[in-house]
């Protein structure tokens, strides 16, 4: 640790007792905070989950895996043209973020795992299900699709995480050893909001994205179970995870903006190497949401994956 850092975090600590009295995470996430909240809510067996399904019931399953802090309106410009062409497309919220519990657990990989596994049985889903995963999705998917791969007929990972992924100053020094949580308590708004402008050129998606997410950052248990969550899933190091994929007889679409500084994409000979089978899709001029900043053509590429690799039976 520099000597700079060393007296950063010793002042942090003097100033915590007071500073930690402007936490902004006033609101527990209970009955009343859910009151307005789209879609409906099942129990599974860690906690509560906040689900939003479109499209026919009888359609194709769509199952959409959100990224690190987005909750699962990251969706919008996508799931409404997928659910239009036919298909059921299932949004839900992860365990610590969005209308969904934040149980007191380690949020790590068998945590997601589980939580996916027990939504779809409560859904009544007992056929094959697509994943749309984005960013730190993409590690989830993965490892639910190689440990379930009877449950899964294809992937589609957008800018997935797993390619040493960065994290901002504030982010990372929440995660060193003696500071974590009260320092995120103190500095995780900021933090967050300063990765906004990344996330696209256009200032009006920007302005959207932030006007979604700041009334979520009032919830209790969202910076605990984000702080967990990054320390648990390998969102610097999943190239294992997506060169054993590669070798299931899963169908495997990646679509990623060449723009994107949020999620950078890595050398297209790594990326080409890792997902050797894959169907790739580079964008130009385009960040770290196509679906956002291009949803026809976005939406375009996703319905030529799935009709031309039809559902598994």
């Amino acid at each position: 640790m520099s000597l700079r850092t060393g007296l950063a975090l010793a002042a942090t600590a003097i100033a915590l007792p007071v500073l930690l009295n402007r936490t902004r995470e006033t609101i527990p996430m209970d009955a009343r905070a859910r009151q307005d909240a789209p879609g409906s809510f099942v129990r599974l067996r860690h906690g509560i989950t906040h689900v939003v399904t479109d499209g026919p019931e009888t359609g194709e399953p769509i199952l959409f895996i959100p990224g690190a802090t987005l909750s699962q309106w990251v969706w919008d410009g996508l799931f409404e043209r997928l659910a239009k062409a036919g298909y059921r497309t299932i949004r839900y919220d992860r365990y610590g973020m969005g209308f969904s519990d934040r149980p007191e657990v380690d949020y790590n990989q068998h945590l997601f795992e589980d939580q996916i596994a027990d939504l779809l049985d409560a859904l009544g889903i007992d056929r094959p299900v697509t994943l749309v995963a984005l960013a730190f999705g993409g590690p989830i998917a993965a490892e639910f699709a190689v440990h379930h791969p009877e449950r899964v007929s294809r992937l589609c990972l957008m800018s997935p995480d797993g390619f040493a992924t960065p994290l901002n100053l504030g982010v990372r020094l929440a995660m060193l050893p003696g500071v974590g949580l009260p320092f995120f308590h103190l500095v995780g708004d900021r933090a967050l909001k300063s990765r906004l402008p990344g996330y696209s050129r256009d200032p009006r998606v920007v302005a959207r994205i932030q006007a979604r997410l700041s009334p979520e950052l009032r919830y209790q248990g969202f910076k605990r179970s984000l702080l967990s969550a990054l320390g648990n899933v390998p969102v610097h190091a999943a190239e294992y995870l997506y060169r054993f994929l590669d070798t299931r007889d899963i169908p495997v679409q990646v679509v990623w903006g060449r723009q994107d500084p949020v999620t950078p994409m890595p050398p297209q000979d790594v990326l080409r190497a890792v997902f050797s089978r894959a169907d790739l899709r580079l964008l130009d001029g385009v960040g770290h949401l196509p679906h956002y900043e291009r949803p026809d053509e976005t939406a375009a590429i996703v319905l030529d994956f799935l009709h031309t690799h039809q559902e598994r039976a």
